[in-house]
């Protein structure tokens, strides 16, 4: 389980980088910077939640 959270959080967080640079160079608009910004916090929080559930997984 933890191993998906960290590899969707990896590709997530990936795809929305992408669209957050883009952002700058192009002429997106704001909600699109919105959602790339939502999108990272999201991975970043599964990124999270995999070490969490493999240090907890470790001690048991």
């Amino acid at each position: 389980m933890e191993r998906f959270l960290f590899i969707f959080g990896l590709i997530v967080f990936a795809f929305c980088f992408i669209f957050f640079v883009m952002n700058f160079v192009t002429e997106y608009e704001g909600l699109t910077l919105l959602w790339t910004v939502f999108g990272m916090l999201n991975a970043c929080i599964a990124m999270g939640i995999s070490e969490i559930l493999s240090v907890v997984k470790g001690k048991a």
